[in-house]
Formats: C-alpha cells, sequence, structure tokens
C-alpha cells in the first residue's frame, strides 16, 4: 500500500512532459509559493488593524472563499485521478493487486496531494490570524480558522468529485465522455472566475444577510461564513447562524453523494473510463465539411498552411490540457467581463486575453515525443506556418470574439458606432496578435517548454498591468475619436501603417530563421549536470 501511494502521488506531478529537461516539481513548486502568497499577503497587510463585527465576518467570507476554489480548482483539474488511466490499468491490473486496492491507494493519494495543497493555502493565514481577529484566546482563534477553512476546502473537493460520481452513475459511456469534458471546462472556467470575483462576493455579505436576500444560498462561501460564525460569534445574527446550518448540510449531503456514487460501483466506473469511446466518433458533419473545404480553397491555399490549420484546430479541441488552460484565460475573461460589463473597456480586454492565451497555450507541446512528424517532414515552410498560425487565431479566435461582441453592440447602440466599435476593436486585434507573436517561429503546441524557468508572480504582474493599462488607454482613445471622422480616418491610416511596418519586420525575422523552433532555448532556473544522457 505504501509503495502504491508514493506510486501514485508521483504521477500527480507527473503530468505528460513538456520538455525532455523539465522538472515537473519545479513548477510545483512555484504553484504553491503562488497560491501561499495571498493569504499571507493580506493577513500582514491588515494586521494594523482591528477587525469587528461585519467586517470581521467579510474578511473570514474572504479566506473560506480562497480555500474552498483553490480545491475545488484542483479536484476539477484532477478530474479522473481516483480511476485508474489506461497506464495503470495495462500494469498494474495483471499484478496480484486488488481494484479495490488500487482505489484505496489512490484515495489516500489525492487526499494527500490535496492536503498539501489546502495547508499550502491556509497555513500562514491561520498561523497569524490571531491579529485579525480581535476576540481573546488566541490559539482558539486560530484553531476555528483553521477547522473552517479545511472544512470548506473539503467541501470543495467533495462536490466537484460527487459532480463527477452522479455523471458517471447516470450517464452510458459514450455520453458520459462527452458531457464529462465539457463539464470539466466549464467547472474549471468558472472556479477561476469565481476565484477573482470572490473579494467583491465576501464583502456583499453584510448587505445580503442584513436584507435577507436569497442570494446569500447562492454562493457555499457564505454558508461556511455563517459555520465561522457558530465557532467564533462576531455579530450574532440569525441568518447568518441559519447559513452555518445550510453549510453542515452541505457538507453531509456532498459527502453522501461522494459515497453512494463512487463506492457501490467502482469496477464498472473504472471499466467505463477506460473503455468510454473518443467524442465524435462519426466525424464531422456535411456544414464543417463544407466550411472546412471553403477556407481550404479561398485562405489557406498551400498543403502547408492547410496542414498546420487543422492541426491547431484538431489539438485545442482534443488536448484536455490545453483545453483547461485556456478554461482558466476563459475565466479571468468572465471575471473581468462581469467588473466591466457596458464599458467600452470589455471588449478590448477580451480580446487581450483572447490573444494571450493563445500565445502561452501554443508554446507548449501537446504531445512532445510525436514532433518528429514535424521535423523529418519540414523544408524551408516557416512563412506559411506562421502565416497559417495568425490565420487560425483570426478565423477562429477574432473572429467569433467579434461577432458576439457585434450581438451586444447593435443591441446597445446605433448601428453607425456599433460599426465603428467593431472596426477599432478588429484593428487592435490584428495590431495585439502582430506584436504578441513577433518572435514566434514555432509550428504550435510542437516545441519543447520548460516550465521551471517561468516567475508566475512577475508574470502575472505583467498581464495585470498590461492589459489594465492597454485597455483603459485604448478606451479612452476609443471615446475621444468617436464623434471626430477626421481623428478616426487618422487613427485606422496609423494603425495600416503600423500593420505594414509589423509585418515587414515579421518578414526580416522569417528570412533569417532556417527551420522553426522545436526546442526551448531559454535558461532554466536551474541547470542539470545532465550525467544520465
Amino acid at each position: 500500500m505504501r509503495l502504491l501511494i508514493r506510486h501514485f502521488f508521483e504521477r500527480f506531478l507527473d503530468k505528460e512532459s513538456l520538455s525532455p529537461q523539465g522538472e515537473p516539481e519545479a513548477n510545483l513548486t512555484q504553484t504553491l509559493g503562488f497560491l501561499a502568497v495571498p493569504g499571507a499577503f493580506i493577513v500582514i497587510l491588515f494586521q494594523p488593524l482591528t477587525f469587528r463585527g461585519w467586517d470581521l465576518a467579510m474578511i473570514r467570507c474572504f479566506f473560506v472563499s480562497f480555500s474552498m476554489i483553490v480545491m475545488g480548482f484542483l479536484v476539477v483539474f484532477e478530474w479522473d485521478a481516483l480511476f485508474p488511466d489506461r497506464r495503470d490499468y495495462q500494469i498494474l491490473t495483471p499484478l496480484p493487486v486488488g481494484l479495490w486496492t488500487l482505489f484505496l491507494a489512490k484515495a489516500m493519494a489525492f487526499a494527500l496531494f490535496l492536503g498539501v495543497f489546502l495547508l499550502d493555502v491556509n497555513f500562514f493565514s491561520a498561523l497569524m490570524w490571531p491579529g485579525i481577529d480581535s476576540g481573546k484566546d488566541v490559539f482558539g482563534a486560530m484553531g476555528a480558522h483553521l477547522a473552517i477553512v479545511m472544512l470548506s476546502g473539503l467541501f470543495a473537493a467533495l462536490s466537484m468529485a460527487a459532480v463527477q460520481g452522479v455523471l458517471i452513475t447516470a450517464l452510458p459511456a459514450a455520453a458520459f465522455r462527452r458531457v464529462s469534458i465539457w463539464m470539466q471546462t466549464l467547472l474549471m472556467g468558472a472556479l477561476v472566475m469565481l476565484l477573482f470575483l470572490s473579494p467583491r462576493l465576501a464583502f456583499s455579505l453584510a448587505g445580503l444577510v442584513k436584507h435577507h436576500s436569497p442570494w446569500m444560498y447562492a454562493f457555499p462561501g457564505y454558508w461556511f461564513a455563517g459555520l465561522y460564525e457558530h465557532f467564533r460569534p462576531a455579530v450574532n445574527n440569525s441568518s447568518l447562524l441559519h447559513l452555518g446550518d445550510v453549510a453542515v448540510w452541505a457538507l453531509a449531503v456532498a459527502a453522501g453523494l461522494f459515497v453512494l456514487t463512487y463506492l457501490p460501483g467502482y469496477r464498472r466506473h473504472a471499466r467505463k473510463i477506460l473503455e468510454a469511446p473518443q467524442p465524435n466518433p462519426s466525424g464531422p458533419s456535411r456544414l464543417q465539411l463544407a466550411l472546412t473545404r471553403a477556407i481550404d480553397r479561398r485562405i489557406l491555399r498551400t498543403p502547408v498552411q492547410i496542414a498546420v490549420f487543422h492541426f491547431i484546430n484538431q489539438t485545442i479541441t482534443r488536448s484536455m490540457k490545453h483545453r483547461l488552460f485556456l478554461a482558466t484565460y476563459a475565466g479571468c475573461g468572465g471575471a473581468l467581463a462581469v467588473a466591466t460589463f457596458g464599458s467600452l473597456r470589455l471588449p478590448l480586454t477580451l480580446s487581450f486575453i483572447l490573444i494571450s492565451a493563445l500565445r502561452a497555450a501554443f508554446n507548449f507541446p501537446s504531445e512532445l515525443r510525436a514532433n518528429w512528424a514535424f521535423q523529418v517532414s519540414e523544408s524551408h515552410h516557416v512563412r506559411d506556418c506562421l502565416a497559417a498560425t495568425r490565420k487560425w487565431i483570426l478565423l477562429c479566435a477574432i473572429a467569433p470574439l467579434l461577432l458576439l461582441q457585434a450581438v451586444v453592440e447593435f443591441a446597445s447602440f446605433p448601428w453607425t458606432a456599433a460599426l465603428f466599435h467593431l472596426a477599432f476593436g478588429f484593428a487592435l486585434s490584428v495590431l495585439l496578435m502582430e506584436v504578441m507573436f513577433l518572435g514566434f517561429h514555432k509550428a504550435p503546441f510542437t516545441c519543447a517548454y520548460l516550465p521551471g524557468k517561468i516567475n508566475l508572480v512577475g508574470l502575472s504582474v505583467i498581464y495585470v498591468f498590461g492589459f489594465t493599462m492597454y485597455s483603459n488607454t485604448m478606451a479612452e482613445l476609443e471615446g475621444w475619436i468617436e464623434s471626430q471622422p477626421l481623428a478616426i480616418a487618422t487613427f485606422f491610416a496609423a494603425a495600416a501603417l503600423a500593420y505594414v511596418a509589423l509585418t515587414r519586420w515579421r518578414t526580416r525575422q522569417v528570412e533569417a530563421v532556417a527551420v522553426l523552433d522545436y526546442e526551448d532555448d531559454g535558461d532554466p532556473a536551474v541547470r542539470t549536470l545532465e550525467l544520465s544522457a
């Protein structure tokens, strides 16, 4: 059992390789550090202040929500963690090891994995929590805070696992695979959006409870803030205490659903996971085929562009890690859409997030060991490959976003203003694409990637300030020139000149590149001696 637990725990870290020299532990360490920062920083920031009453209840709600969302995110990311995958099935099942032994080992390894993150997220906040809680009994304050954030994290983990359990119990294998893929993607995006909205949700607690709003039952973070009130009273509000009772029942229901959907039919569920066919076995529809032929003939034209374009399309739709990566960015976009809904900043912010998400997703490989197919067939096709990448972004990313924007624009503005907003957004999106993909000399998803060299905190700061300055500045420019025809003509002329300049610069770069990049030559944070090689 000890060997199996260790093996399965290491499997959580041993994801599909991003680089031959890549160390998954390096990225895990950065992630743990990144998740530990918010709680520690906020507690230290608020140490000089004394919180009482509703202020204390809302601060508690924020920490409870953060712990809950992180745990839910991890369970959704490791969606099939409790079931044996094909590698486990082929290697372990011929051994004299029972399926229940595998289940217990997987469950204990998964619990250990979640426990590491749960402790990491809440350790510093619990350690310094008495500086926030103005009540007596220091150890009681620490213990109550740690207990509630642990219970809220446990609820989120059990709830996400129970969602999969209900799906796999109720649906046949083929339907389960289709629905499970979409459910995992939607949950990932929703949890990321809640993570960014959690401060706003937490500081809405007092108003919702005081006005007895039914919305206070819509967010589980409020329930566990009410449970916190049972442990350490701050406001003695009956409605908030009632939410604590809801939290207890919700935790019991989540645990019951998990037990009832996993344990009785675990063997059948494991076979269903293994035998479930891939989605869409019948192939594309007639409309999809007609659209594909039109794009191939009118837009792509060369065989290399056709191949790269459809390779990007198939990878985006079939690769789970890329789909979840993009769902994470979509969650960020959803949170910003809620925060900036109705302003000119919204379309600009969404286009920035979309293009930056694709730029990041194209960097890491889908199946690194299979990139030999590109390397052996490549013969001075760098320009066609890069052209196909940009055409895919225009047709499959920017164009759908503009279509969604058009519905809102024509419903909210006169048709002349709506056309201007769409043209302005399209011009900026194209320029942003050219700027972000300068120096990108790769076939998407085929180049090795060293995750350990990325500074997550620094990258997050760059992104936050980047899209904030970009969206604010461009929205102000759009509002200023909207009513001035001469200024509009000047803007589009300047945008056209900038596009020509960027295109020529890119052409000179491509002419200097003999082949595409298949190895990440960035300097890693830690160099190895490579003695095993």
